[in-house]
């Protein structure tokens, strides 16, 4: 496989950084219709303090995982046969996730008050580019990286069970994805066993595939699946 180079690897992270500033913008309309942020700060407000907090994060977590990436094995920016590695892969494992998680919660989580939550398909659209974009630079371009190069650094991680770790670090990062959905439910719905267990069953089925994606197939693969499930959940199946 063909290594990057320093400079096209920062044109990479430059990149991914742009997106993640357009990605936070992009969560705005959903946000707002769900009533998570206050309603007494004014869109100008929001719009100004989310791209500068968004721009100092993410901004962080790119150029951090420039340098943490680098010494691990793992290679997520990969651009042969496009078509056969990105494309194709997501759009059917973005179209399987969205019909699993669909009917997953209308037989199992029916009852769930967070199923009947049904912002405008245009807003899902929207928000559906920061969990594709910003959430697979967050949860896999940097933890998970970052988990696995301490994995490997304390841990002698060799060929034969080189797969088992990259499944343990690929399970505790779909945990936390799930895990960090939470804070938004809570808004939505009354804290409960009920509410945390749907919350982390479907989100964990997501996460483990996009992880899968990222560490065989490459970011843009993951970040295709990503978005492909979500309009799949927030537009089509809505």
């Amino acid at each position: 496989m063909k290594f990057l180079s320093k400079k096209e690897n920062s044109k990479i992270f430059f990149s991914l950084w742009i997106l993640c500033i357009i990605g936070s913008w992009s969560v705005i309309p959903y946000v707002q219709y769900l009533e998570i942020l206050p309603a007494s700060v004014s869109l100008g407000k929001i719009f100004l303090l989310n791209t500068i907090q968004s721009a100092l994060f993410f901004g962080f977590i790119c150029w951090l995982s420039s340098k943490i990436l680098p010494k691990t094995d793992l290679r997520p920016f990969h651009f042969q046969k496009p078509i056969k590695r990105i494309v194709y892969p997501a759009i059917i494992a973005g179209i399987l996730i969205g019909f699993t998680i669909f009917f997953v919660d209308k037989i199992v989580f029916h009852s769930s008050l967070l199923s009947g939550v049904h912002p405008p398909f245009w807003t899902g659209a929207l928000a559906s580019i920061y969990g594709g974009i910003n959430e697979e630079v967050l949860l896999r371009l940097f933890l998970f990286t970052l988990l696995y190069f301490l994995l490997c650094k304390y841990i002698k991680v060799v060929e034969r069970n080189r797969i088992f770790y990259l499944w343990v670090v690929n399970i505790v990062v779909a945990i936390l994805f799930g895990l960090g959905h939470l804070p938004a439910a809570f808004k939505l719905a009354p804290p409960s066993a009920f509410e945390i267990s749907r919350v982390l069953f479907l989100n964990g089925i997501a996460g483990a595939i996009f992880g899968w994606f990222y560490w065989s197939r490459g970011l843009r693969t993951a970040i295709a699946a990503h978005f492909m499930a979500d309009l799949m959940i927030h537009v089509f199946l809505v």
